[in-house]
């Protein structure tokens, strides 16, 4: 189906506007012409006098009258004629220049254009990088550019989760395979017990990695919730549990909760602060400590001692599959942790950002917007000796 281009709409509205415009124009010259015209023709008088020898003489004007009414059409026509040739020469000049200067400004669009569909999934690197004056078309070139930088970010990340998903998957199934072709290859009791035992063992971290990715999916699908969240309470009783979780050497957990609530799903808000104290539990130290401070506005605080923290890797901490010394294969956890938390609250409108601590350890700060506040502070201590 044919189209006007945007060059000829633009030239037609260009040429357009003109037309209308030198017509206006030209009407009110005629009407202006015309009516000086005739008020001149009115002063004449109807009679002239003559004196000869002595005596006067009337004389009809009417022919006189008449010829000069007839010259007066005839000079108002031809001013008629000659600004209508005017107004049509001019109207083709203008769209002769109105379609020469909207082909030098659309030849800006058509460079982003075919440059845009020249990238593909295999030359996302490229960028349109359109040199010129910072006009419209220069931020929109520069606007595309960030969403290809986005585009490309996204695309390597996606990348490197599938092939770590896929490392970290087939990992548990090459050691099941190989506890059931050595433990089950003896008759041994005590063999197959050891291979019973191991293939348990990973199966349930099969299942861990299963639903570590399950919930990290579910995060970054955002939350279709809004429930309103006393959020110091929830961050109280999951404590509670990390506590009956801890062995007995564990480190000690502190609190300072300020009344906070906020809005958004409560499960995953759960997991979220689940995962933190999870984390600051498995890379701690014995007889360690892990302190949780939580504001009124939501910000939310959990720090451990532990292992010295490269900075320069603190942000790749939130990286699927990613510890501060890389793949996390030997490791208890599935190495989602610290993802499935920035995922959950990105999901609430929240940031996250990970701070290595002088001295060896971790704080890891969790900003969620806060809606309101609760009864009163809390603040104290638990220990994985003391009751909850």
């Amino acid at each position: 189906m044919n189209r006007l281009t945007l060059r000829l709409r633009l030239t037609l509205l260009h040429t357009g506007v003109f037309l209308v415009v030198g017509a206006l124009v030209v009407a009110m010259v005629y009407v202006q012409n015309r009516l000086v015209i005739t008020r001149v023709g009115a002063e004449l008088p109807s009679e002239y006098t003559a004196p000869v020898g002595g005596r006067t003489e009337a004389t009809s004007s009417s022919h006189l009258l008449d010829a000069i009414a007839v010259q007066r059409n005839d000079a108002i026509g031809t001013i008629l004629v000659q600004w209508i040739a005017a107004l049509l020469t001019m109207t083709v000049i203008v769209g002769l220049l109105a379609w020469w200067v909207t082909g030098r400004v659309l030849s800006r669009v058509h460079a982003i254009t075919a440059q845009a569909r020249r990238i593909s999934t295999d030359n996302l690197h490229e960028r349109i990088a359109m040199a010129g004056p910072a006009d419209e078309l220069k931020d929109l070139s520069d606007t595309l550019d960030g969403l290809l930088d986005r585009l490309d970010g996204a695309f390597n990340a996606q990348a490197r989760f599938i092939a770590n998903a896929s490392h970290e998957l087939r990992t548990p199934l090459a050691v099941a395979r190989t506890a059931i072709q050595v433990g089950l290859s003896s008759a041994d009791p005590e063999r197959i017990r050891r291979a019973r035992d191991e293939l348990l063992r990973n199966n349930d971290r099969s299942i861990a990695l299963i639903n570590g990715l399950l919930t990290l999916a579910r995060g970054e699908q955002g939350t279709r919730r809004n429930d309103p969240v006393p959020f110091d309470t929830l961050v109280r009783d999951v404590m509670c549990e990390a506590v009956q979780d801890c062995p007995a050497d564990g480190p000690v957990l502190a609190h300072d909760l300020e009344p906070c609530a906020v809005t958004g799903d409560a499960t995953l808000l759960t997991q979220l602060v689940r995962n933190l104290l999870d984390n600051a539990v498995r890379y701690n130290m014995p007889g360690g400590r892990v302190t949780v401070r939580l504001g009124p506005d939501g910000h939310l605080t959990v720090s451990n001692t532990g292992p010295v923290v490269d900075p320069e890797n603190a942000a790749r901490l939130f990286e699927p599959f990613w510890r501060g010394g890389g793949r996390t294969a030997d490791s208890d956890g599935a190495g989602l942790g610290l993802s499935i938390v920035q995922a959950i609250a990105t999901s609430h409108g929240g940031q996250v950002h990970a701070r290595p601590l002088d001295g060896g350890g971790l704080a890891v700060e969790v900003r969620i917007p806060a809606t309101g506040t609760t009864a009163r502070r809390d603040s104290g201590h638990f220990s994985a000796s003391q009751p909850t």
